[in-house]
C-alpha cells in the first residue's frame, strides 16, 4: 500500500503513469485487475486497488467500470473469451469430427486447471446472475454455444445419437466443470491418477452416452 504523499513531494513513477489512451486504460485495468485476483483472490479486487496497482487515480476506473461488480465482470468476461479461444484452438488442431470435440472438451478443462482464480470468480456465486452485464452474458453463452453447436453438427454427420443438443451439451458442461473443479480443490488425487487420465476417460463416458459410433475416437 503506497503511503500518503507528502505536498511538493516527488510523484512516485508508478502513478505519474496517468494518461492512457480509451482503450489501454480499460485494458491496463483489467490486467492490474487479474494479478490481484491471482494474488489475493476476490476479496482483493476493488476499483482502488485495480487503480493503484495500473498506476492511475482512484477515479480513473470508473471512466469503464461503474462498480466492483463490473470490473469483476469484465475479468470473467475476458476468461471466458480466452476459454473459448483456447477451446476453438483445440478443436481446430487436429483431425474433425469425435476427436475435436473430445480435444475441445480436454482443453476446458486444462483452462479451468491453468487458471484457476479466474475460473472461480467466472463460474462463483458473485456473478450467477447475469442479467444486468450483457456483454459477460453474451460472452459466456457463447462457450456454451460453441458445445451445443458442435454436438449438433456431430449429430447431423451421424457421429453421435439423437437428443436435445443443448441437454446433451449441459450434461457434458456439467460433467467437465465437476472434474476440474475436483481437480482445483485437490480431491482427484484419491484416484490415483493425472489429470490427463481423467479427462481421457471422462470425454469417453460422455461421447459414449451421447451414442457415438466410437467413444474412442
Amino acid at each position: 500500500m503506497n503511503a500518503p504523499r507528502a505536498p511538493g513531494a516527488r510523484r512516485p513513477r508508478a502513478i505519474a503513469r496517468r494518461s492512457y489512451h480509451h482503450g489501454e486504460l480499460r485494458r491496463a485495468l483489467l490486467d492490474a485487475a487479474v494479478e490481484l485476483l491471482r494474488g489475493g483472490g476476490p476479496d482483493a479486487l476493488t476499483l482502488r486497488a485495480a487503480a493503484r496497482a495500473a498506476g492511475v487515480s482512484q477515479t480513473a476506473p470508473y471512466r469503464h467500470f461503474r462498480d466492483r461488480r463490473a470490473l469483476v465482470a469484465g475479468v470473467a468476461e475476458e476468461g471466458f473469451a480466452r476459454m473459448g479461444d483456447a477451446i476453438a484452438r483445440a478443436v481446430q488442431r487436429g483431425s474433425p469430427g469425435l476427436p475435436a470435440l473430445r480435444r475441445g472438451m480436454a482443453a476446458y478443462v486444462r483452462f479451468a486447471v491453468e487458471h484457476p482464480a479466474e475460473y472461480r470468480v467466472m463460474f462463483g456465486p458473485e456473478l450467477a446472475r447475469r442479467d444486468d452485464l450483457p456483454a459477460l452474458e453474451s460472452t459466456a453463452t457463447g462457450v456454451f454455444g460453441f458445445l451445443r453447436d458442435g454436438i449438433a453438427r456431430l449429430q447431423q454427420a451421424g457421429a453421435l445419437g439423437s437428443g436435445d443438443p443443448a441437454l446433451l451439451a449441459i450434461t457434458a458442461w456439467s460433467t467437465l466443470h465437476g472434474l476440474a473443479v475436483l481437480a482445483l480443490d485437490g480431491q482427484t488425487a484419491v484416484t490415483g491418477r493425472d489429470l490427463d487420465a481423467l479427462v481421457n476417460a471422462a470425454t469417453r463416458l460422455l461421447l459414449a452416452g451421447m451414442g457415438a459410433a466410437d467413444s474412442h475416437g
